[in-house]
């Protein structure tokens, strides 16, 4: 989705979903995104009864996978899009489960949870958007359990990525290793870059 405009000064569509063009936009992502879920579940096999949450939801096809995935398990989640909040929220696979799913209208920069809350934190095609990375992972290691893991699912940009993407790793030539670093550098542990057979490129790294 290179292609995606800024109109009227407005965040591009895919950062920013809005109204029914928003609406139109998440289900194709969604269809787009379907296999990198996948791929993102074998990835973390959640176990039952964990906490997860997730940064940029979308329309909530994830989290609904999560909530099926495992037993007990409960997803919280912020997005800065009312209307990706409202289809998540509307969701069949969240609607079944209003004691197990958390889904609210918000940013990575300021999490409203406790300290030492979940026992993973996901980020499945959201990093690109994030314009100050650095302080959402001092928001994440705070929210997250020891020994918590954390999952990026990374776009992946064919030649240059987008001139307009507010992160300035995710405009570099290399964004996972950009990555990398920022997670080292924040604390994290065992940071490891992994391509899947069909080509999604999954980060993950440790709470020590």
């Amino acid at each position: 989705m290179n292609n995606v405009k800024e109109q009227s000064g407005a965040a591009p569509l895919a950062m920013r979903p809005d109204g029914l063009m928003g609406r139109a936009f998440g289900k194709v992502m969604e269809a787009m995104n379907t296999r990198s879920y996948r791929e993102t579940l074998e990835v973390l096999r959640p176990l039952p009864g964990e906490q997860f949450l997730e940064i940029g939801f979308g329309t909530g096809k994830f989290a609904a996978m999560l909530l099926r995935a495992a037993e007990g398990s409960c997803v919280a989640g912020v997005d800065p899009s009312p209307t990706m909040v409202d289809v998540a929220n509307s969701r069949r696979g969240i609607r079944e489960h209003p004691d197990r799913a958390d889904l609210r209208l918000g940013t990575a920069e300021s999490l409203p949870w406790a300290d030492d809350r979940f026992h993973a934190v996901l980020a499945l095609h959201s990093f690109q958007f994030w314009p100050d990375p650095v302080a959402v992972l001092v928001e994440i290691r705070r929210v997250l359990k020891r020994g918590g893991r954390l999952v990026f699912t990374l776009r992946d940009h064919p030649g240059h990525a987008p001139d307009w993407l507010p992160n300035a790793v995710s405009r570099s030539a290399d964004e996972v290793s950009g990555l990398l670093v920022l997670l080292r550098d924040a604390g994290f542990v065992e940071a490891n870059a992994h391509l899947s057979p069909r080509s999604t490129r999954i980060v993950t790294a440790y709470r020590s």
